[in-house]
């Protein structure tokens, strides 16, 4: 009887634990820092903090609440309900100007954000390495990634353009959801170093994959992250991997035969003696020949033409020396 009691509570211990692990899966994005106006929306109430202002700071962001940037910055941690428990690194999210995230449903261990309109980057910790992001009409599920993502217009363009950029890590994929008239997509896949971009024109999609760039590299380690509560996973960014790019092919045109060269250059001296010979022969008939003025003048000027010719190929033919 005391082995069966003991049993049973064994069992309710196990259970009790278990069920306190569970509750220390969820976890909540903490606002810690932010830079100019930020305005945050929780339960209903729109709370505007002004620049230099810290009342936000160890704010626990719920589900539907959001956070929108205007000429300003914010950082937000996931944190677990019990810090303590954390393990390793927690991720780090940053959001740029004009930027509008809001908190999702929580899938389980694998939280889930919103981002309506604006410039994100995630930093993935090894405290949690799935996070699914929802932008427009497709999912970007994220794996020990770090990426940075952007939905904004282009000039001339009332829809948003997806753009995907991941930096390190495994990388994740992009689910284009289904929408009425709209070819369904298949899942796409992004790497380290590559940009994915998508674009929604009904009834078509546009997908472009090309390497990262090392302009949008630039852009986002210029804007580095600050201290964060608990151990954050770097956030360095380094210059793109030199790809091997291929050299613009250069033609190569061999020179003539040397016999065939020989010919060229004794063609030109040939020419220009010939010319040379004859200019002299119509000036030695100008001045001893005919006596009318009209044709003395026509062949001295026409000699002078003849020698001025032939002295130019005598000119080519001594700059003419090919390798």
């Amino acid at each position: 009887m005391v082995k069966k009691l003991c049993k049973y509570w064994g069992l309710a211990v196990f259970i009790f634990l278990a069920g306190a692990a569970g509750a220390q899966d969820y976890s909540g994005w903490r606002l810690y820092h932010a830079e100019g106006d930020i305005v945050l929306t929780s339960s209903g109430s729109r709370t505007i903090y002004k620049s230099g202002s810290s009342e936000f700071e160890g704010t626990i962001l719920r589900i539907q609440d959001m956070v929108q940037t205007g000429s300003g910055k914010a950082e937000i941690q996931l944190i677990p309900e019990d810090p303590l428990s954390v393990r390793g690194t927690s991720t780090v999210l940053k959001l740029e100007e004009n930027t509008s995230l809001l908190v999702d449903n929580l899938n389980g261990t694998e939280p889930s954000l919103e981002l309506l309109y604006g410039r994100i980057r995630l930093v993935e910790g090894t405290s949690s390495q799935v996070v699914r992001i929802r932008v427009g009409n497709s999912v970007c599920i994220l794996r020990n990634s770090d990426a940075a993502l952007e939905y904004v217009t282009q000039p001339g363009v009332t829809q948003p353009k997806l753009e995907l950029h991941c930096f390190k890590g495994q990388g994740g994929e992009l689910i284009p959801l289904s929408q009425p008239g709209a070819a369904d997509i298949a899942s796409l896949p992004v790497r380290a170093n590559e940009t994915l971009s998508l674009e929604y024109h009904i009834p078509f999609s546009y997908v472009e994959r090309k390497p990262l760039e090392q302009d949008i590299v630039s852009y986002w380690a210029a804007d580095s992250f600050t201290a964060a509560p608990l151990a954050m996973p770097s956030t360095e960014l380094g210059r793109v991997p030199s790809r091997q790019q291929s050299e613009p092919e250069t033609a190569y045109v061999p020179p003539p035969p040397e016999g065939q060269t020989n010919r060229i250059k004794n063609g030109t001296i040939i020419s220009g003696l010939i010319c040379i010979g004859t200019g002299m022969t119509l000036q030695g008939i100008s001045a001893f020949g005919s006596q009318d003025s009209r044709f003395r003048d026509t062949f001295l000027y026409g000699g002078y033409g003849s020698v001025g010719l032939g002295a130019i190929f005598l000119l080519g033919a001594i700059l003419y020396n090919p390798r």
